[in-house]
């Protein structure tokens, strides 16, 4: 069984904690960063997503084949849409991983000690079930034959 990490963190060197608190804030900048910019991305996805729709909706009364290829174009938009939203989820937990590691180290340094058994829920179960399930929606697979079905039914395909 491996020792908690603020057990860990308690045994290091002051310059090492230091050293530690300084990649993990350059870590937290980064995916703050990055989550920042995947917000307005998704944002901007659905702007396009919806006035592809409202699109759509124009070309039904002019033309099947033009409505087709724009149906097409929203399934690609709904698909980025998912694979983005799935990174935005875990841009966030490791902007909270980071930020919750310099708070303990920044509690290591001065000098807060933790109750191993109190220390267990500083993070809701809830939570950690939260980031495990961004996690396994990350996995792609069949994601291109789900469209697939979806794209055959609704031309009337097999």
């Amino acid at each position: 069984m491996s020792r908690p990490i603020y057990d860990r963190l308690a045994k290091m060197p002051k310059k090492k904690l230091d050293k530690l608190e300084y990649d993990h804030q350059q870590h937290l900048v980064r995916f703050m960063t990055a989550k920042e910019g995947k917000a307005e991305e998704i944002q901007s996805m659905e702007k396009k997503y919806s006035r592809l729709k409202d699109k759509a909706s124009e070309e039904i009364k002019v033309s099947i084949p033009r409505v087709l290829g724009t149906a097409m174009e929203m399934r690609q938009i709904k698909a980025e849409l998912l694979i983005s939203r799935s990174i935005l989820a875990l841009l966030r937990s490791n902007q909270f991983y980071h930020r919750f590691m310099v708070m303990l180290i920044q509690d290591t340094k001065a000098g807060v000690e933790y109750d191993p058994d109190k220390a267990k829920n500083l993070i809701p179960l809830e939570f950690s079930e939260l980031i495990s399930g961004s996690i396994v929606s990350t996995n792609m697979d069949g994601v291109l034959s789900e469209l697939k079905s979806e794209i055959d039914s609704s031309i009337g395909g097999e």
